[in-house]
């Protein structure tokens, strides 16, 4: 019997290689690298108008701080103007001395007769410069305070600087003295035993300059001229001070009240306006800009009222302006003139 064998078929096996994993193609790698500067360049543009918002910010923060500041330094130094302790002024013959005087003899004090200095004066826009008032801008005035300090002096220590005592006591053989030698300050307090308070002599000059750091930079800066020991000592105090304009507020009735505004003296609307001691009141028109440009930042437009000294231009220059004004009394000289 014969047997068939079947053969089974040969089935061909195939192989199956598998696909490895491959990166990127160069298309793809061009799509995600034009996605991620997409992104990227979205951040940065948000990112650099955060910064630019935030110097803005700080900018214009900055200014007004500065504006702020200067305005509250020039009335505090109003307020104070003329305040010479207990001294009694009747029969009083004012004087306004060279403002640079630093010897004693010229600071406008004398006993017989009577004299004392004005408490407040002022030099013009258009007045020749003091020889103590350095760098000053052109078209700024000069304001010129005199008192003496708050705080008193022990009568030994009073050298080189004029200091005044005045008398509590009826005994004393004089009502005041001035002087910068320590022996001469005799007069006593109410007591008649305790020696009676020695206070320094100030004179105090503000304006405007065309530098803080001069020779460094050209930032326009309120500074203060202080008469300290026989000569004066300029003290920057705010940056971006670029115009301050001053009106003073003249008394022609004697009540204490200011009656008109006016930039200097003018005894052709009477003679009560042509003497600084009857200035109760001044008016501060302090502008201030910022201490860098702004860029971008123009402004074609927009000018400040200084009141009598007029409008400003449009300074079109990049840097942001702020405007700061306000009315002082003089306490001091004004309480005096006032009805009990």
């Amino acid at each position: 019997m014969t047997r068939l064998a079947l053969a089974a078929p040969a089935v061909a096996q195939r192989k199956r290689t598998p696909r490895c994993a491959g990166g990127f193609t160069l298309i793809e790698l061009m799509v995600a690298m034009a996605v991620a500067l997409l992104v990227l360049g979205g951040i940065a543009m948000v990112f650099a108008g955060t910064s630019r918002n935030r110097a803005d910010l700080e900018r214009s923060s900055r200014l007004a701080e500065n504006a702020h500041f200067a305005l509250e330094l020039l009335s505090d130094e109003v307020r104070v103007a003329g305040y010479f302790a207990e001294m009694s002024f009747v029969g009083v013959a004012w004087q306004a001395p060279d403002p640079c005087a630093t010897t004693l003899a010229n600071l406008g004090w004398s006993s017989a007769p009577f004299t004392a200095p004005v408490s407040l004066a002022g030099y013009k826009a258009t007045d020749a410069t003091p020889a103590c008032v350095p760098n000053r801008k052109a078209g700024t005035p000069i304001l010129v305070v005199r008192r003496v300090a708050v705080d008193p002096t022990p009568p030994a220590s009073a050298t080189i600087d004029a200091y005044l005592q005045v008398s509590k006591c009826p005994a004393d053989p004089k009502p005041w003295v001035v002087s910068n030698q320590p022996a001469d300050f005799t007069l006593r307090d109410l007591d008649c035993a305790t020696v009676a308070d020695v206070r320094r002599l100030m004179v105090r000059l503000y304006y405007v300059a065309t530098c803080d750091d001069c020779g460094v930079d050209t930032i326009p800066t309120l500074k203060r001229a202080d008469l300290v020991n026989a000569a004066f000592v300029v003290t920057p105090l705010v940056e971006g001070v670029e115009n301050l304009q001053l009106e003073y507020g003249f008394d022609a009735d004697n009540d204490g009240f200011p009656d008109q505004f006016l930039t200097a003296p003018d005894a052709t609307l009477g003679a009560a306006y042509g003497e600084w001691s009857n200035v109760m009141a001044a008016r501060f028109y302090v502008l201030l800009r910022s201490n860098d440009a702004q860029p971008g930042y123009l402004d074609t437009t927009k000018s400040f009222n200084l009141g009598l000294a007029g409008y400003t231009n449009p300074a079109n220059d990049g840097y942001k302006r702020a405007l700061m004004t306000s009315v002082v009394r003089l306490n001091n000289p004004a309480g005096q003139r006032e009805t009990p």
